[in-house]
């Protein structure tokens, strides 16, 4: 049987004083006593849209959450929302170019892999400085915290099980948006051959890739306005494109994650989650054939 998390909400145990929020920690630890099954997940990039749904869809369910910030008003920040909305999570800084973050001390059952940045700009404009801003935190960092996460389960002999924040934009040309779109197909590469290798070596650690598609969440329009002025050569043509880029997102967009996030949370307390989860249906269906052309055609 599937196991369910409930709400603060729907138990009702919880008042506005500190008799109630006593009578919330124990009926929460009781909760976790008897319920099974309960993970500790770390999860990057957690401060807001898709990342702290699921976090917080995990922590409603019963698991430990560890909900990774970047820096610390980030987590404050996060500390006052779930204080709000009373939610019991712990949320930690999280940098990914933090070479000394100690994951051991955490106990990680299953690592979530979903903070990234995203500069735009062309190839002939962008700077060296933005574009290593992209590859340190959606590569170097995300591969430093993979491996560590591994080396974790290794020497202590533990199952794991990583989920890796991809994008189905990652297969697709996109003009002024190539550094954030490599970035994707990196992770995507890295994942699937991170499959055959713990297969080869027999460490017991499930990969599954997330594979979000254009959802409204403000990332994309602030990827495509993030843009340094002193960059431009050609000014005229990377703002034309950036109005057009805002229009496309615009038609794309889904408003409502929540298919994703469900899909996400169900994965995450299977035994042996599949590789890749992928949402909106539309958008995943239109990527598949749009390779399924493209590997024809070229």
């Amino acid at each position: 049987m599937e196991n369910r998390g409930y709400s603060i909400y729907e138990v009702g145990i919880l008042g506005g004083n500190d008799k109630g929020e006593i009578n919330f920690i124990l009926f929460y630890l009781f909760f976790i006593l008897i319920i099974g099954d309960i993970m500790n997940v770390l999860i990057s990039g957690a401060r807001s849209n898709i990342g702290y749904s699921l976090a917080k869809s995990l922590s409603l369910r019963g698991h430990i959450v560890y909900a990774g910030c970047k820096t610390l008003l980030e987590k404050k920040a996060l500390e006052e929302k779930i204080n709000h909305e009373k939610i019991i999570m712990f949320p930690i800084v999280l940098n990914l170019l933090d070479s000394d973050f100690d994951i051991d001390k955490l106990n990680i059952d299953c690592l979530i892999l979903h903070a990234s940045i995203g500069n735009g700009g062309s190839i002939l404009e962008l700077s060296n400085e933005r574009f290593n801003e992209v590859i340190d935190v959606n590569i170097k960092g995300n591969f430093r915290l993979l491996q560590k996460y591994l080396r974790y389960c290794y020497y202590h002999g533990r199952r794991g099980k990583v989920f890796i924040t991809s994008s189905l934009a990652a297969f697709f040309p996109l003009p002024y948006l190539s550094t954030y779109t490599s970035s994707k197909l990196y992770l995507y590469h890295l994942a699937s051959t991170l499959r055959l290798e713990l297969l080869y070596q027999g460490l017991d650690v499930s990969i599954s890739l997330i594979m979000p598609g254009a959802y409204y969440t403000g990332f994309n329009d602030l990827m495509i306005d993030n843009k340094s002025k002193d960059e431009y050569i050609l000014k005229d043509k990377a703002l034309t494109i950036s109005k057009y880029q805002k229009i496309m997102f615009s038609l794309l967009e889904k408003i409502d994650y929540s298919d994703l996030v469900k899909e996400v949370v169900r994965e995450i307390e299977k035994d042996k989650p599949k590789f890749i989860i992928s949402r909106p249906l539309n958008q995943k269906i239109f990527t598949k054939i749009y390779i399924l052309i493209k590997t024809f055609i070229v």
